[in-house]
């Protein structure tokens, strides 16, 4: 797994050791800048020889440049067969199996898939972990300004030429055929947790973007949002109490879905095993949320093709609508010579 971090001290420890446990062999990270303590739990981790660590300064994120090295490395120097991409506010988890499972079930013509983001809202605070108050998920919607925008994520086979995209979302290079269609992983997706996390993170994003680094549509609108109003403001806006809940369980916008905090949750001498207890509810709203997807994911591939096909026809029109011209010109200089 490949992580890039910065300042999430109050999740990183039980993301890293979630994924150890339940598939994941190593893991590279990278920490920018960290200065809450997420630095010394990444530590821990790599003098334990199951993590390996990159620490940058660079005032500016360069997020997709370094995804991809930690994806490179992954192949060249950490013998990987399957490289994760992941956040430390996100948690992978198979619909079926284990992680192993999944990824060893892949044709061998395929080399990339993806999960999709399954997003869990705020509430309010208490002194519990963050599992034990977040179980509460919010079903994506295809505004991109929203932080609970519907998305996806990658896994790709470790090749030393991988490109990884920015925020983790496509990966390309030798062998990464793409399984489009198919998504066997959740990504249990956690943004915001507390609000002084959120501070943290809005002011990481618009320094960012101040620094002209690209942190997507919904981290800019976040930030910008925080700075005019306050982030006081905005985590009240994204803070579920229990009227907003009861309003969303009613028509089905929220859900209680308590697998990541009863997995968290479960001894360390326990068999570390997944088991999607799901209802048919569960699946059809997995199942709306993914076509929903697919659906601006097949759009946005048709624009991008007509709009290159728009551009090949507008040169062939300009070239055509300068030989009449030509032709009058020639007309007029034969003539004149007569």
């Amino acid at each position: 797994m490949t992580l890039l971090v910065r300042d999430e001290a109050d999740i990183v420890g039980e993301q890293i050791g979630f994924h150890l446990e339940h598939g994941v062999d190593f893991v590279v990270a990278t920490d920018h800048r960290s200065t809450d303590g997420t630095t010394e739990i990444l530590r821990g981790y790599a003098r334990e020889g199951r993590l390996h660590l990159i620490r940058e300064e660079a005032d500016v994120l360069r997020q997709a440049d370094w995804v991809t090295r930690m994806a490179r490395l992954a192949a060249t120097d950490f013998d990987a067969d399957w490289v994760v991409n992941s956040d430390a506010d996100e948690f992978w988890w198979p619909r079926e199996g284990s992680l192993r499972d999944v990824l060893e079930a892949i044709p061998p013509r395929f080399g990339a898939i993806r999960g999709l983001w399954r997003h869990f809202v705020p509430r309010p605070e208490t002194p519990e972990p963050f599992y034990e108050r977040m179980i509460v998920r919010r079903r994506s919607t295809l505004d991109f300004t929203s932080p609970y925008h519907a998305q996806v994520k990658v896994v790709h086979r470790a090749t030393p030429d991988v490109v990884v995209t920015q925020g983790n979302h496509d990966a390309f290079g030798r062998g990464l055929e793409l399984i489009r269609e198919w998504c066997p992983f959740e990504v249990f997706h956690l943004p915001v947790r507390t609000r002084r996390q959120m501070e943290r993170k809005f002011s990481a994003w618009e320094a960012s973007s101040a620094s002209g680094a690209s942190t997507g549509r919904h981290a800019e609108v976040a930030a910008a949002a925080a700075h005019a109003r306050s982030a006081e403001a905005v985590f009240r806006d994204l803070l579920v109490d229990d009227d907003e809940l009861a309003a969303g369980l009613g028509d089905g916008t929220l859900a209680f879905d308590t697998r990541l905090r009863d997995a968290l949750r479960r001894a360390s001498g326990e068999p570390p095993l997944l088991i999607s207890q799901l209802s048919i509810g569960d699946d059809v709203a997995f199942a709306e949320e993914l076509d929903a997807l697919l659906t601006t994911d097949a759009a946005v591939k048709l624009e991008r093709r007509t709009d290159a096909f728009d551009r090949r026809l507008s040169a062939v029109e300009a070239a055509a609508a300068t030989v009449p011209g030509r032709a009058l010109r020639r007309l007029a200089r034969a003539a004149g010579r007569r």
